[in-house]
């Protein structure tokens, strides 16, 4: 049985792992506009100025973790299996994102759209936890 100081913490988490998720979504807005305002630091040279893959590894390497304990406590709260459905999608898509890094836009799209369904997965766990 999960207690109200659990039910917090379990909130947080869920908080916590949306915002953890959401930095590939971050880096993958921001860094076109930066490169877009800044055409010196791109130039012509093709250089990866996208950033080493290993930075969108590291990311995900930081949110699985905390989204998964997340969506764990909160299954083990209301029962929905639809949030760690949602969060395996969408992490797949973000490393599928990952593995695309030098392909192109695919990228970017790949990884916006998997943080934003981790994100969805994360709201949908806390709304359910509230339901019950």
């Amino acid at each position: 049985m999960i207690h109200k100081q659990d039910e917090n913490k379990a909130a947080q988490l869920d908080g916590a792992a949306a915002a953890l998720s959401s930095l590939c979504l971050v880096h993958c807005l921001l860094l076109p506009v930066g490169l877009g305002l800044a055409p010196v630091v791109s130039g012509l040279s093709g250089a990866n100025v996208h950033g080493p893959e290993w930075v969108h590894w590291a990311l995900l390497a930081l949110a699985a973790p905390v989204s998964v304990y997340a969506l764990w406590r909160g299954m083990a709260f209301h029962g929905d299996h639809w949030p760690w459905k949602f969060a395996a999608l969408g992490f797949a898509l973000m490393a599928a994102g990952a593995m695309a890094h030098d392909a192109g836009p695919i990228e970017q799209v790949l990884t916006v759209m998997g943080g934003l369904i981790v994100a969805f997965a994360h709201w949908r766990n806390w709304r359910s936890r509230r339901a019950n």
